[in-house]
């Protein structure tokens, strides 16, 4: 939903596509239900008669220029404009003056109460369809108010443009790439023709399956767009993001022929639910043992050396010199350039020195520092990079003659970051350079550091372990022999406190209950157990929960008339799971009319 042109973005979109003629329909009382590798673990049924403001927040105005896109209607936060009634979400874009625009409508997200990382992420929806109309369900990264757009990075889960019958998902991001003038690098389209039979203002299910690596769309379980999203610029998608709905009205995207015939008959998009489904947790053997806080200097603990490289020596940029090594990689190198070549595409790499494949602690932020001086002007590119040669960190730099720069920045390295970890400097002619082609310069980089401080395991820590239930081996020979079987060790020094259930409400024909629980420190999660009796004689749904303010969902619960819950906390150390000794106490749940 943000502006294409004005915007600083790296994005790739798909026209949505229908796989077969058929259109697939789901009736609402119909029960949620998903491939059963996945969970739910959220979502809104819109069953009530107004927005749960616990969950969303109302955008009210234009934004800035039209929230980016050169909008022509104004968001409110009444009624009018967004209703929930008869089990659905709508939205309603109704053609009356309000803050200078022509037109109002409604937008709504979850940010600072709902973000999700990876799952399944779908929402049921019939959309209008009319010149003008620019009804969107997306996501944008929960960090959006400190980093900005597109560094927070937008995931597009449907868009839908006039009165064209097919709709749009897109990802958009930051590139910071070499020479980087605000322009952006554009990334790759995928279009797909409308299949017969296919209407947007009729039912339909939108979504998108998104892990570390890729993002799917899908409409009515048909998948027709993939993107991998696993390269290291694009960790934006590794991050969580809050969900969004709105109905725009004009733009720079569906112009702005508007047809007013349209307002308020046909200018209603309509959300029967959105559901938010995650796989199971894989059983973890994660270290759980002592550990120890270090700050370490992947340059100074590295055992090889600088090593470099000229565009001459593959006849490719005709950039030549030498490499001068100082002691250790930590004091750095002397670049003398006899010819800094000329300018080509990547040129700036003709000439290169390179520190391969440092050692690193995934999900920690690195402090890169050094000092360069050069005998002349000189831009040079200083980059981190990874086995792919995407940017970790760094960007372009300028060198005044016989004046030492000092270059510092942080990278943050995932935590599922798998690839390597590389320093690089590039040092042949580039665009904006003054120094002549082929020009000579030299350039002493030194001070070369790259410091975090981490959290690891105790390096002096043994875990103890004990032979038991030997496993049978058979070898060649028919030799029979055991082997030992490690059996974890079970720490009863373990305690987990008691919760208690704070408050428990559910409306009278829901099979939603809001629950908050008394937050343990170091539990790992709760369980909680529904009863029709206070006694618990037959437990009705049992569910473990990560936090203490959750919301239930189970057919079970639609309709009893009395309700009780309890809950007891546990902690995970390693695959064993430690309960409180006791059940809270039980709390009758207060139902709503």
């Amino acid at each position: 939903m943000n502006n294409l042109c004005k915007k600083v973005i790296a994005s790739v979109l798909a026209l949505a596509m229908l796989t077969s003629g058929l259109i697939f329909t789901q009736s609402k009382s119909a029960d949620v239900k998903a491939a059963d590798e996945w969970n739910l673990v959220w979502s809104d049924e819109f069953e009530g008669t107004s927005l749960d403001t616990s969950v969303w927040n109302y955008e009210i105005g234009n934004g800035n220029w039209g929230w980016g896109n050169g909008e022509k209607q104004y968001y409110t936060n009444s009624v009018k404009n967004v209703e929930v009634s008869n089990g659905t979400l709508k939205i309603h874009a109704l053609k009356e003056r309000m803050g200078n625009q022509d037109y109002t409508s409604g937008r709504i997200n979850t940010k600072g109460k709902k973000d999700f990382k990876f799952g399944r992420i779908e929402a049921r929806m019939k959309l209008p369809s009319f010149s003008g109309a620019w009804p969107a369900f997306w996501m944008l990264g929960a960090n959006h108010s400190s980093v900005g757009w597109p560094k927070c990075g937008e995931l597009d889960i449907m868009e839908a443009i006039n009165t064209q019958n097919f709709t749009n998902g897109a990802v958009h991001w930051y590139v910071e790439s070499e020479g980087y003038n605000g322009q952006g690098d554009n990334g790759d389209s995928a279009e797909g023709k409308t299949p017969a039979g296919y209407q947007r203002t009729e039912w339909h299910t939108y979504g998108v399956e998104w892990d570390k690596k890729e993002i799917k769309w899908y409409i009515d379980d048909k998948v027709f767009f993939t993107q991998d999203i696993s390269a290291s610029h694009m960790d934006e998608f590794r991050k969580n993001q809050f969900i969004i709905f709105n109905l725009a009205i004009g733009g720079q995207w569906p112009g702005y022929n508007i047809d007013d015939s349209a307002f308020p008959s046909r200018s209603t998009m309509e959300v029967d639910y959105v559901r938010v489904y995650q796989k199971a947790e894989v059983p973890t053997t994660k270290y759980d043992g002592p550990t120890i806080t270090i700050t370490e200097d992947a340059v100074e603990k590295y055992t090889g050396k600088w090593n470099s490289f000229f565009g001459s020596d593959i006849n490719w940029v005709p950039a030549k010199g030498s490499i001068e090594l100082g002691d250790t990689p930590s004091e750095g190198f002397t670049m003398n350039l006899t010819s800094v070549g000329n300018i080509q595409n990547d040129s700036v790499w003709g000439a290169q020195a390179t520190l391969e494949r440092l050692n690193y602690y995934p999900g920690n932020t690195y402090k890169y520092s050094c000092t360069l001086t050069s005998d002349k002007d000189k831009k040079v590119f200083v980059k981190v990079a990874d086995d792919n040669e995407e940017t970790l960190g760094g960007g372009l730099i300028d060198l005044k003659a016989g004046v030492p720069y000092n270059f510092e920045t942080n990278v943050e390295i995932p935590e599922d970051f798998e690839g390597t970890v590389s320093l690089k400097f590039g040092m042949g002619k580039t665009n904006g350079d003054t120094i002549a082609d082929n020009g000579a310069v030299t350039i002493h980089v030194k001070d070369i550091s790259f410091v975090t401080t981490a959290t690891i395991p105790d390096p002096d820590y043994v875990q103890e372990t004990t032979a038991q239930n030997p496993k049978e081996t058979t070898t060649n020979n028919g030799t029979t022999t055991k082997s030992p079987v490690v059996k974890p060790t079970i720490n009863s020094s373990v305690k987990v406190a008691k919760t208690k259930v704070k408050k428990a409400t559910k409306k009278k024909v829901s099979k939603k209950v809001k629950l908050t629980l008394k937050k343990i420190k170091g539990a790992t999660g709760y369980k909680v157990q529904f009863s029709k009796t206070k006694k618990f004689k037959k437990v009705l749904v049992s569910k473990t929960v990560k936090k203490a303010k959750i919301t239930v969902l189970n057919k079970k619960l639609r309709k009893q008339k009395k309700l009780y819950v309890r809950a007891k906390a546990y902690r995970t150390v390693g695959k064993v799971k430690y309960y409180s000794k006791k059940w809270s106490a039980v709390k009758k749940v207060k139902i709503k009319k």
